[in-house]
């Protein structure tokens, strides 16, 4: 009986190392893509944004008007993630069972907090770093542009 005792023991420690590889992916993947999409966002609007800041608009309030675009897309997404990962969840587990090992279905509560808590987190930070990127934008250069 040890013997399968200490065999479940070292899948379960293997799971959990591929679980905690998985979660910084996933976090690293979704800071990128949030970077990239608010990235291109404000580079597709430069004159725009640079219209704004001429007419005596604050870097803060610059920042809170493209930050809002993003935090709104981000939320959304969240919430299609949440519903999609009860979904994907399942199919994981089912396709993970074997005879010898079987797994709890269904995740709790705290876990979709978890997840929803930590995108926030994510969507928190971008937003701080794209604020010093809009503060560097050329009032003079951006409205010289032709397009």
């Amino acid at each position: 009986m040890s013997y399968y005792a200490d065999a479940f023991s070292d899948l379960v420690a293997s799971l959990n190392m591929i679980v905690w590889v998985l979660i910084g992916a996933a976090a690293a993947l979704a800071v990128i893509v949030m970077y990239n999409l608010i990235n291109i966002n404000v580079s597709e609007r430069v004159r725009e944004l640079a219209t704004i800041k001429v007419l005596g608009f604050y870097d803060r309030e610059v920042s809170d008007y493209i930050c809002r675009e993003n935090t709104a897309a981000a939320l959304l997404g969240m919430l299609v993630g949440l519903f999609g990962g009860i979904a994907l969840e399942e199919f994981v587990v089912n396709t993970a069972e074997v005879d010898v090992v079987l797994f709890v279905h269904g995740l709790p509560v705290s876990a979709y907090l978890l997840s929803a808590g930590l995108t926030i987190v994510f969507i928190l930070l971008v937003n701080q770093i794209v604020h010093f990127s809009l503060k560097k934008i050329d009032m003079v250069e951006s409205l010289k542009s032709v397009e």
